[in-house]
């Protein structure tokens, strides 16, 4: 297996030298180069070599940053020679880049040389030159030579695997969510109870401590952690930085079970970078006891159609309090509205390094001035404020309505319809502050498709085991046996779609009188988009948040308050 190996010399010695030298200064007397072309600027090139042992094949593609190797027994090297010169007839057809993809003559080469090694080896990524930047090396091998490698000594053929695989034993672990660690120690399905002879070394870091503590690592590249997970606020300024190590083989071998916005948030330049194991899709919980008084039903499908878009949801909340005699308001707070009308954008934020204000968001800003003035909300309540759990128990105290005889305004209790909350909202929000209330409610998609939240996994690009760390974030975020098994135990949503369909029908949730809230969210998952996110979000959102506020409140016309707004933004962010 001398020649084996010599191949693998060959291929790295591919990646960190040039490519047209390292053929050059490699390859033996007996090498051959069948062809080197350029395209329209992108290096096409095959080449062969043999020694004693085994024959191989390199194709490289600039075009798609690939390098393949096929390793064949020496018994198949005229057979060999064959194929490669039908590859060369293939490249005689073509003179331009477009022609060959017209042609797909990409796709002819590697169906011609697959059909000489039909067993894949590794598939992995490696940098080459600042000229080609990252490029997937792919090896397979024929069976012929598979066979005469398993004879030689499966102990030598695990050895060279492992070497292939660069399947060091240890990954550090670091997280400001302890879930990780708790899939990584569950007994019978954790990661490590699945790969034992994996050693994790686990790391807690509280969330408002982790990014002061990673950025410095990632900086000089010193003691990075193999593997972090990243939350929701600063998920995209790790995706956009160029710290990360690429996970596009691995989603390709997932892409058809998981769903999709998480890998669309985790995604930059046409990479994946990060991976989710649990979707976070909003919903509209409502009281039933007040739909059925106002209403004449709880039924979710009938007051969807209620709430079924934005200009709907404000002529119920008119209808409620006309109905109600100003008693009861279809939400405590306009904060509520910010990520339901978010989802609803078409344009991100910025666009070819300028500012854009959607049409979404204008409208939100309308709407929470229409709130306002109408008296449509609760007066003075703020979300997370005590008035906003308040809300939910059925206790809050409103202070709009006006006493001429004493000439202050008199607090009243006030009824609040509904809260805008994602899947952790249930059982962390809900549930926690208004116990007594188990039973009264309903949820339904309301009048748009959004997300709030999340946590994703990502893997540090110069960690010396990529593919035990790829391992890793592939079985938390979409091994059938492990979702399965973490849905079931915590009630996460999973990103395997796989396992959603399995379990989605067996859910009861008697906090929501027996409605099924797993399906609903599974539901709702499949329309949200997650290719608007950006990592400047937090800092625009925080000053759009305060423009908002100024015209809700009348300080400022809307004119003069977005006029303002973009002075800020660029002022702030040179945007």
């Amino acid at each position: 297996m001398r020649g084996l190996k010599k191949i693998i010399s060959a291929v790295c010695l591919i990646l960190t030298i040039s490519v047209a030298s390292a053929f050059a200064e490699f390859w033996t007397d007996d090498a051959q180069m069948i062809f080197d072309v350029n395209l329209s600027g992108e290096r096409i090139m095959l080449g062969i070599d043999s020694d004693e042992d085994m024959c191989a094949a390199v194709f490289f593609d600039e075009s798609r940053y690939e390098l393949n190797t096929v390793a064949c027994s020496i018994s198949e090297y005229a057979k060999l020679k064959k194929v490669v010169f039908e590859c060369k007839l293939l490249m005689k057809e073509v003179s331009t880049l477009q022609e060959y993809e017209k042609k797909n003559i990409y796709s002819q080469i590697m169906e011609k040389l697959k059909s000489l090694a039909p067993v894949t080896i590794s598939a992995e990524e490696y940098e080459m030159t600042d000229e080609f930047g990252f490029v997937k090396e792919s090896l397979y091998i024929s069976q012929s030579l598979y066979d005469e490698y398993q004879q030689l000594a499966l102990s030598e053929a695990e050895s060279w695997k492992s070497d292939l695989s660069s399947s060091d034993k240890k990954l550090t672990v670091w997280s400001f969510t302890d879930e990780i660690e708790g899939f990584l120690n569950k007994e019978g399905y954790g990661y490590k109870a699945t790969h034992p002879d994996m050693d994790i070394e686990y790391t807690y870091i509280p969330t408002d401590q982790f990014p002061s503590a990673l950025d410095p690592r990632l900086a000089s590249g010193k003691d990075c952690p193999d593997v972090f997970a990243l939350e929701d606020y600063f998920v995209r300024k790790y995706i956009e930085s160029g710290q990360l190590l690429p996970l596009d083989d691995l989603y390709e071998e997932v892409k058809d079970k998981v769903n999709t916005y998480p890998v669309e948030i985790g995604s930059y330049d046409g990479h994946v970078y990060a991976m989710s194991w649990n979707v976070s899709p909003g919903a509209l919980f409502y009281r039933r006891s007040l739909a059925k008084k106002y209403f004449g039903t709880d039924d979710p499908k009938v007051v969807q159609k209620k709430l079924k878009d934005f200009d709907t949801f404000l002529a119920t909340a008119r209808e409620l309090k006309k109905l109600s005699g100003g008693k009861c308001r279809i939400v405590s707070s306009t904060g509520d509205l910010f990520h339901p009308f978010k989802g609803t954008r078409e344009k991100p934020w910025v666009v070819d390094d300028r500012l854009v204000i959607d049409s979404a968001m204008e409208k939100y800003m309308d709407m929470c001035r229409i709130f306002t003035e109408e008296e449509l909300v609760a007066s003075d309540v703020a979300q997370w404020s005590e008035k906003w759990f308040a809300g939910m128990r059925g206790e809050l105290n409103d202070d709009y309505a006006y006493d001429y005889y004493s000439d202050y305004y008199i607090e009243t209790p006030v009824e609040i319809f509904c809260y805008f909350l994602p899947t952790w909202g249930l059982h962390y929000i809900l549930k926690p502050n208004a116990p007594g209330t188990s039973g009264d409610w309903a949820m339904c998609q309301g009048p748009s498709a959004w997300r709030w939240g999340g946590t994703w996994i990502a893997a540090y690009k110069g960690t010396k085991n990529p593919e035990a760390a790829k391992e890793l974030i592939r079985y938390l975020t979409t091994d059938d046996g492990f979702q399965k098994e973490m849905a079931k135990e915590t009630g996460d949503i999973v990103t395997n779609i796989n396992v959603q369909d399995k379990i989605k029908d067996s859910f009861s949730e008697p906090y929501l009188s027996g409605q099924n809230h797993y399906a609903e969210f599974c539901k709702y998952t499949k329309k949200i988009k997650g290719t608007l996110e950006q990592s400047t979000d937090q800092q625009i959102e925080a000053l759009w948040t305060e423009t908002v506020n100024e015209y809700m409140y009348g300080e400022k016309t809307k004119r003069q308050a977005i006029k303002d707004f973009k002075e800020q933004v660029a002022n702030t962010m040179g945007l």
